[in-house]
């Protein structure tokens, strides 16, 4: 895959330049592809941030100059890039939790080494390293119950609806399957145009899964049984790092760089290819505790967050 191996090559580049000043931008050039994109894709892959991952580096080789040299902490710092050596023995500290001249004294500190990009497919089954951050998923004969709106922001209010009936109706709801999708789609400019629509612009279903003999019946705690969409699904974590000005979990942001990658993963798994003519992408939410408790939380309350993107096989 020539994303992981120009991703790589970024990661040599930040290596052989460790000691001096990074410019992010010629990082993301040698990768080919935006700052953006590439500050996002790194940090959905790692779990970091590229400026958390530079630092840690930084530190984790100034710990051994320290054990193997005299070099002076001033001195350290001016090699690392920092503006201060106050700067620099926060950072250190922080790092190591103590200080360069205990470092120096007891000989031991916290080791960071160099990263690298590599792929692992496993049946359905996608790892970059030891991660696994993409499944296929096959679903059929899935029942569900569903809560369906048609109104100006349409998921909150379905996963309203559902809350009200699972906390009232289930003892194990936070142990559930929840999973919503716009029957007719996203509306392709974004939730804020979306908000200056009139009502009825946009549908949103909210479906929880049912386990066992709770599919073999019409109604289940008064809401009508049905099946769920069928199909294979490429199935994929998306990281919930990005924010808005307000501060908000910005969530379109989150899912294309989730699809970004998705598609990139798909075109190394052979006999797959997207099926997004008449099916509609999923939305698998995980809530937190508070989520049940509290309606006021939004977004806040969200644990996890998957993308279900269909395919089908060649």
């Amino acid at each position: 895959m020539e994303w992981i191996f120009k991703f790589n090559e970024a990661i040599d580049y930040i290596e052989k330049n460790i000691e001096g000043k990074i410019d992010l931008e010629d990082v993301a050039r040698i990768a080919c592809c935006s700052l953006t994109r590439f500050l996002r894709m790194f940090n959905f892959v790692t779990d970091m941030t590229v400026g958390e991952y530079i630092r840690n580096r930084k530190m984790s080789l100034a710990a051994n100059d320290l054990k193997k040299s005299e070099i002076k902490v001033i001195d350290l710092a001016i090699k690392y890039g920092y503006e201060s050596p106050e700067a620099f023995t926060r950072a250190f500290q922080n790092f190591h939790g103590m200080p360069p001249t205990t470092v120096r004294k007891l000989g031991i500190s916290t080791d960071f080494l160099p990263i690298s990009f590599n792929i692992g497919i496993n049946g359905g089954n996608f790892n970059i390293g030891t991660k696994p951050i993409l499944r296929i998923e096959d679903c059929s004969n899935e029942r569900v119950v569903s809560f369906f709106v048609n109104c100006k922001g349409p998921e909150e209010a379905a996963g309203n609806l559902l809350r009200e009936w699972a906390v009232k109706n289930l003892s194990d709801y936070t142990a559930r399957r929840y999973v919503g999708y716009a029957p007719k789609g996203h509306h392709p400019e974004g939730e804020y145009h979306q908000l200056d629509e009139p009502i009825g612009s946009h549908e949103y279903l909210m479906q929880m899964f049912l386990y066992g003999d709770e599919g073999k019946t019409s109604n289940f705690y008064g809401v009508d049984v049905c099946d769920a969409p069928q199909g294979l699904y490429l199935v994929g974590d998306v990281s919930l790092n990005e924010f808005d000005s307000n501060g908000n979990i910005d969530l379109g942001s989150s899912m294309q760089t989730a699809f970004s990658i998705m598609s990139e993963c798909l075109k190394d798994m052979n006999y797959y290819e997207f099926d997004l003519g008449e099916r509609r992408h999923r939305e698998e939410q995980i809530f937190s505790n508070d989520w049940w408790i509290n309606p006021s939380i939004g977004e806040r309350g969200l644990q996890g967050f998957k993308l279900w993107l269909p395919i089908k096989k060649l």
